[in-house]
């Protein structure tokens, strides 16, 4: 699995509790490699005192509220200290994963995504791109809801870059920050060599991005995306 790669930042910012890194070395394996590290000690009381950590897959996406087993993608679970010193962990149901962190202030944990079903709801990676939905990649952590998220992106071709609703952390390289879970996981994205088309509605940009080869029709689209959003 891809090593854990330290999060370069500007030192004037500080680094929210919850930080992912999100690798896609080999796309063409449709695995997303993803690393999430938590300082406990900023999180709240209640979450240090309880010297475990809970780590929940969504069974839900926004605007589809049926159950979703995304858990199911979900593979090499691993846990470390932040003297990367292996943390026992149990999975205790289909969706929820529980960390040992006695002692520790800080936990890395790394697990791949398995990603090849082309939809809104869903993820996908091959060659050509990669698309995925927060919350059919990342965990929640229940009590630490509100916390802001960090989310840094390493796109495995230099020529890919990286469409999201989420602002980008300034001077720091393709990291993106979410102020809460909710909003994490109502906002996809998408890395890849795909079309942009910059547009403007009610005073505020916005982007369409298109990926492959089809009919699609920028010039018809966005008058018709301009409506549904006014």
């Amino acid at each position: 699995m891809t090593e854990a790669r330290a999060v370069s930042l500007s030192p004037t910012i500080k680094k929210p509790a919850i930080q992912y890194q999100v690798f896609m070395p080999h796309p063409e394996s449709h695995l997303f490699e993803v690393s999430l590290r938590v300082q406990l000690e900023q999180l709240s009381p209640s979450l240090q005192k309880a010297q475990k950590l809970d780590l929940k897959m969504p069974v839900w996406t926004p605007g589809s509220y049926l159950v979703r087993e995304y858990a199911k993608h979900l593979q090499d679970f691993c846990a470390y200290s932040e003297n990367e010193c292996s943390l026992h962990w149990q999975k205790l149901s289909k969706n929820h994963w529980q960390i040992e962190t006695t002692g520790n202030s800080e936990v890395i944990v790394q697990y791949r995504i398995f990603a090849n079903e082309l939809t809104v709801r869903t993820n996908h990676l091959d060659s050509t791109h990669g698309y995925f939905n927060g919350a059919a990649l990342f965990f929640d952590i229940p009590g630490a809801e509100k916390n802001s998220i960090w989310i840094k992106i390493i796109p495995p071709k230099p020529d890919w870059k990286i469409t999201t609703s989420l602002p980008e952390v300034p001077d720091s390289y393709h990291t993106f920050e979410a102020v809460d879970f909710d909003t994490l996981v109502d906002s996809p994205f998408e890395i890849g060599t795909h079309q942009l088309y910059q547009f403007e509605v009610q005073g505020k940009a916005h982007q369409l991005a298109i990926w492959g080869t089809g009919n699609a029709e920028p010039e018809k689209l966005i008058p018709d995306i301009k409506k549904l959003l006014m």
